[in-house]
């Protein structure tokens, strides 16, 4: 997929599921999903540039190479804690680390993109 707006789309619709997740307090969904909402908003951005990831490996190098440490950083503590809530089980601090710098992750893209990721109910 190279659609930058089917990526935003995407990215939207697992950002509120993740929020759901949260307050519903399924822990393990919220690192799942909030993977899934990072990834979306990176192959967004790449594909602005017509550029498509075959892998995880590409999709780090890039974000590396064209994100501001503290957004890499935030990125990275949403991947780890999805490994963590993952196969650690249900930790309500983990899931709330990845809300956290989610927040960070989500503030930087509506700027980059001039365009609001989600919307307060």
């Amino acid at each position: 997929m190279g659609d930058f707006q089917k990526h935003i789309e995407l990215a939207k619709e697992k950002l509120k599921a993740t929020i759901t997740a949260y307050d519903n307090k399924q822990s393990t969904v919220v690192g799942d999903l909030g993977t899934k909402v990072v990834e979306q908003l990176v192959e967004a951005d790449a594909a602005r540039n017509n550029i498509h990831f075959g892998d995880h490996q590409n999709r780090h190098e890039y974000s590396n190479k064209n994100f501001p440490p503290e957004v890499n950083k935030a990125m990275r503590n949403i991947w780890f804690a999805y490994g963590d809530l993952g196969y650690d089980g249900i930790n309500g601090k983990r899931a709330k680390i990845v809300i956290d710098n989610l927040k960070i992750v989500i503030e930087f893209f509506e700027k980059r993109f001039g365009e609001k990721i989600y919307e307060n109910p």
